[in-house]
C-alpha cells in the first residue's frame, strides 16, 4: 500500500516538474521526488533528477547533499555508508519517506540474510542491519533464528524459510506451451 502511495506521489511530483514554467520547481518538490525515487530503488531516475536540479539549488543545501550521499551509498551497495547518510535530521516533507526507506532497506537486508546465510556473526549482522544487540535479539526471536550462547560476537543461525507455494503447472499446460514454442520456431 505504501509503495502504491509513493508511486502516485512520484507521478504527481513528476507532473508538477513537467508543468512548471521553465521546467524548474521548488527545492521541496525536487527533494520529495528524489526521496521517492530512492524509496522505489529507482536509482537511474534519481541520478537523472540530480542532473536536472539547477546547481544553484543544490549548492549549500545540506539536505539535498545528504540525500545525494544516501543515493551514492545505495548505488555503490555500501550498507554502512547508507546508514551513516540516512541518519540525519530530515525536514518534515521528506522525513517520513526517508524513515520508510531506512525501514524497507533494513527489512530487505534481514530477509536477504535469512536466504543467503547459513550462519552469520552478530557483529556482521549488526553492521549490515544497523541494529543494537538488544534489537538483534528481538529480531532473531521474532524470526525464530537461533543465537548461540557465548561471548560477543555470537553466531546467529537463520532458519531457512520454506517457499509457501511451489509453482505447479499441469502437464497439459506445459505440453501446450512446448507446442506453441515449437510451432513458433518452425514458422
Amino acid at each position: 500500500m505504501l509503495s502504491e502511495k509513493i508511486g502516485q506521489l512520484t507521478l504527481l511530483l513528476e507532473k508538477h516538474e513537467l508543468e512548471a514554467s521553465g521546467g524548474i520547481v521548488s527545492i521541496q518538490i525536487y527533494s520529495e521526488l528524489f526521496a521517492a525515487y530512492l524509496y522505489q530503488n529507482d536509482l537511474a531516475s534519481a541520478r537523472f533528477l540530480w542532473k536536472r536540479i539547477p546547481q544553484n539549488m543544490k549548492t549549500g543545501n545540506v539536505e539535498m547533499d545528504q540525500m545525494y550521499k544516501v543515493y551514492v551509498a545505495l548505488w555503490n551497495n555500501n550498507t554502512a555508508g547508507f546508514y551513516k547518510a540516512i541518519n540525519h535530521d530530515w525536514s518534515k516533507h521528506v522525513s517520513e519517506l526517508m524513515f520508510e526507506l531506512k525501514e524497507k532497506f533494513q527489512q530487505e537486508t534481514i530477509a536477504l540474510i535469512g536466504r543467503a546465510y547459513s550462519s552469520i556473526f552478530e557483529n556482521v549482522f549488526a553492521e549490515m542491519t544497523n541494529q543494537t544487540p538488544d534489537m538483534i535479539e528481538d529480531t532473531c526471536k521474532s524470526l525464530n533464528w537461533e543465537i548461540t550462547p557465548g561471548p560477543y560476537p555470537r553466531l546467529i543461525i537463520p532458519k531457512q524459510t520454506v517457499d509457501e507455494k511451489p509453482i505447479v503447472v499441469s502437464s497439459e499446460a506445459q505440453l501446450h506451451r512446448l507446442t506453441d514454442f515449437v510451432s513458433f520456431l518452425e514458422n
